[in-house]
């Protein structure tokens, strides 16, 4: 019976019935209170719906019931990491990768982590670990460009924010901040052409172009405004 429950579960959440998914996760634990898997799921979508408190607590449920579960780790860091808590994150991202060293989710996002504690050199190694193990991984390049972007090193920013475009070509918000490298090095042809790309892939930002002030020295600009009109 609990596992119908869960399985269900996962079928709705599959396909964005979050609230009959999470229904379904709570009915597998009131059968069995002590199942991993049902609280972990009921973390998931908790986290999912923006109920981060609540989606701590399931994973720390899942975690007492079994202490190896390196998904469970893993989720609990990434919650944290959204909270702000960096620390904690970082110490819940360090117990997923020593339990399953290749979990590919744990190194990125301990490397989110560390930007945001300003550990950038620590940070880059851990998007390098995420790509080792998953080389088409287009978010781990991307962090990696806003990185270098942080600390100064356009040019090493733009070839990183390339390679992403290179393995997700439609990524307009790559593509916008791609032109904000471009003109920190004074590039305005540059950073024009990256706008054109990433509007192209998301009408919406042109909306986000003409309020981001990183892009303000285009604004009087007949071909931004042209672009964004």
């Amino acid at each position: 019976m609990v596992e119908d429950f869960v399985d269900q579960g996962l079928k709705l959440e599959k396909h964005g019935h979050l609230d009959q998914a999470l229904n379904n996760y709570n009915q597998a634990l009131e059968a069995d209170p002590n199942n991993a898997d049902a609280w972990f799921y009921r973390g998931r979508i908790l986290s999912r719906t923006d109920q981060f408190e609540d989606a701590i607590q399931a994973y720390n449920n899942a975690i007492l019931i079994k202490a190896d579960y390196a998904k469970a780790w893993c989720n609990k860091g990434i919650v944290l990491g959204v909270l702000d808590r960096d620390e904690e994150a970082l110490q819940a991202l360090d117990q997923s990768i020593k339990l399953a060293p290749d979990f590919m989710e744990a190194w990125y996002n301990r490397g989110l982590a560390l930007r945001d504690l300003g550990r950038y050199d620590e940070a880059l190694a851990d998007f390098d670990q995420a790509i080792k193990i998953k080389p088409d991984n287009n978010d781990a390049w991307f962090s990696k460009g806003l990185t270098y972007k942080i600390m100064g090193r356009y040019d090493e920013s733009l070839a990183a924010m390339a390679k992403a475009l290179e393995l997700y070509s439609d990524d307009g918000e790559v593509s916008l901040e791609k032109a904000k490298v471009h003109l920190l090095k004074n590039q305005a042809k540059e950073a024009l052409s990256s706008i054109a790309r990433a509007i192209e892939a998301d009408d919406d930002l042109k909306e986000t172009a003409k309020s981001d002030e990183e892009l303000q020295a285009l604004w009087e600009s007949a071909e931004f405004k042209k672009l964004v009109s």
